[in-house]
């Protein structure tokens, strides 16, 4: 680095922080983040007391009250169940946003949080000597020079800071956890101005997290740190340091210089998996410069990261002691195992959220169906969960929730991503990082809005309509075939498409197309059987007037899969027609109906 940035960011430590953001609370309502003065709290670890940046965090909370404060539901009652259709389509996509179950493991993540702030302020406390010794050295210097054999970095410091790599397939909510624990359990910003009788004017930026940009660099990621740090501090550091032209190390030194300034508890990377190889100068120098955020600043980093970014660890962290941190532990999490109590307690919760008109008891084969489909990743079971209900109160009927719509739904939204499910069952650990560029093909939420605002009864008095409706999208396709046929055994084409015509209407359709054609093949001998004899009877010589008969009317053809033979069987088992017509399979969702209509118009 260029000396004169050296003596830059050292004249700009110099600086009171005034210049660089309000210190009053003007202003402070427009910015990200919670803002609180702060209160200090009495700490029973020694190697906590006399820090104010420690004695200001909020005291560590139980397990039960973390509960208690993340847990959120929509909202319920059983008066819902009795709303309109297109009310209850609108609660059910509630789920989604307000839904959130915290877990045994989500509170230890909790605890090794808020151990790693703690930590990471012990090496960084405003009342001693060393804190200002660093700024005087130049914390450029600092990170230039790294540390020695015992942990040390240029001014003597030992820093206490750790880092923590949280990996996750895709959709198991690690952004979310983290997201929930930051912002309900942690102030952002705490406003420092006294303190054990001293004047001690600070801003303390607890976190910060910063999401990688898609394929970009480590100095586009400088550069999306300044602008979430002055979104939150209503700050100007982009402004002074983004745009400025620099290597990385020149923008990396310009980072570490906020760093410091604002008394940063915890730097939160997001997506890491997007950091590529090509546009960051290789792996290790990511991890390079992760490193020594951590050893050198003393700055606590939290990686959150898909099962992509494993490439970023596997081999340096792994194999390499030069990139461990002094302080590290990784969490790598899948999804929930079928007899698991995660995903016991995960889905006995979920499916209490019901807004069908009839509730549906979670049976072990729906529980099976519904870990089948999602994998136990509970993203994706949230989001089957409420298109299972949409589908469920769209069929109408006693709306309850079967294993049939979990699997059409199913089939239709996760093809893409059951093929992946099948590599994972069958133990292909490649398949968990493919599973991020394939994406379920949901229907959008509205379209069943939609699709109810414009929706026709169909059980209750179905009776043939349903059924009917599905048989005459092929009406043209199938006349089109019989015309053919008939058009073989006789003379003209109007004569042909008249008898199809007449065979057609006679099962109204619903005839399987083998038997109509020997329907017309039957009807076309007869007739010329009929033309015979009329014939030879106006040769003989008769005093009587012939009677001229009625044509026979034509018996339509019926299989046992033939939807009048359905209903006439199951009427003699006391079956309604809407029961026979399920039972057979001939009651669909009524997203078939409309697909008919479309086409038709």
């Amino acid at each position: 680095m260029k000396k004169r940035d050296s003596h830059f960011i050292r004249e700009k430590a110099k600086k009171k922080e005034s210049e660089i953001w309000p210190m009053n609370n003007e202003g402070i309502s427009g910015l990200k983040g919670t803002h609180v003065m702060a209160k200090y709290h009495e700490q029973i670890n020694p190697k906590n007391q006399g820090n104010p940046f420690i004695e200001a965090l909020p005291n560590r909370i139980s397990e039960s009250e973390f509960i208690d404060v993340l847990s959120s539901d929509p909202p319920l009652t059983s008066k819902y169940s009795k709303l309109s259709m297109e009310d209850r389509l609108e609660f059910v996509q509630q789920i989604k946003p307000d839904f959130w179950r915290p877990l045994p493991s989500h509170y230890e993540k909790y605890r090794n949080l808020y151990s790693m702030l703690k930590i990471g302020y012990q090496s960084r406390n405003p009342m001693h000597a060393m804190y200002n010794r660093q700024f005087a050295m130049g914390w450029d210097e600092i990170y230039r020079a790294g540390v020695d054999e015992n942990g040390a970095n240029l001014a003597g410091n030992i820093q206490t800071a750790e880092s923590l790599v949280e990996i996750a397939i895709n959709g198991y909510g690690k952004t979310q956890i983290y997201e929930r624990m930051l912002t309900q359990l942690f102030p952002q910003v705490i406003h420092h101005s006294e303190y054990q009788g001293r004047v001690l004017p600070k801003t303390q930026l607890v976190w910060i997290k910063v999401e990688c940009p898609f394929n970009k660099s480590v100095g586009t990621f400088v550069k999306s740190f300044y602008s979430e740090v002055d979104k939150v501090l209503g700050s100007n550091y982009y402004a002074l340091f983004a745009e400025k032209p620099g290597n990385i190390g020149t923008l990396v030194n310009r980072m570490i210089f906020t760093v410091v300034q604002t008394n940063l508890g915890g730097l939160f990377i997001d997506e890491i998996q997007k950091i590529q190889k090509a546009y960051s100068g290789g792996k290790d120098n990511m991890i390079d410069f992760i490193t020594q955020l951590v050893n050198t600043i003393g700055i606590p980093v939290i990686l959150l990261g898909s099962y992509k970014a494993l490439y970023l660890f596997k081999d340096s962290l792994a194999n390499t002691r030069k990139y461990l941190p002094n302080g590290y532990a990784e969490n790598i999490s899948g999804f929930m195992l079928k007899d698991s109590w995660e995903w016991n307690h995960f889905i006995k919760e979920l499916w209490s959220f019901q807004y069908t008109k009839t509730y549906t008891e979670l049976t072990p084969a729906l529980k099976a169906e519904m870990h089948y489909y999602s994998f136990g990743i509970p993203d994706i079971a949230v989001k089957l969960f409420i298109h299972v209900q949409c589908r469920t109160i769209i069929n109408g009927g006693d709306e309850r929730i079967r294993k049939k719509v979990i699997r059409d739904v199913s089939e239709k939204s996760l093809r893409m991503v059951q093929q992946i499910f099948d590599r994972m069952r069958s133990g292909d650990i490649s398949a968990y990082g493919d599973l991020e560029d394939v994406k379920p093909d949901w229907i959008p939420l509205n379209g069943y809005l939609k699709e109810a605002s414009h929706r026709i009864t169909v059980h209750g008095n179905l009776k043939e309509d349903h059924a009917r409706a599905l048989q005459k999208r092929r009406k043209d396709e199938i006349l089109i075939e019989l015309t053919k046929f008939a058009l073989q055994l006789v003379q003209t084409p109007a004569e042909a498409e008249e008898i199809a015509n007449r065979v057609y209407d006679a099962s109204s359709g619903l005839g399987d197309i083998s038997l109509m054609f020997g329907q017309i093949a039957q009807h076309i001998i007869e007739s010329k059987e009929t033309t015979e004899r009329a014939e030879q009877k106006e040769e003989e010589p008769s005093a009587e007037i012939p009677k001229i008969k009625n044509r026979k009317r034509l018996k339509p053809a019926m299989e046992t899969d033939d939807i009048r033979y359905i209903v006439e069987m199951g009427h003699k088992r006391k079956l309604t027609t809407e029961e026979a017509l399920e039972e057979k399979g001939y009651i669909r969702g009524v997203d078939e109906l409309f697909d008919l209509i479309s086409q038709l118009n």
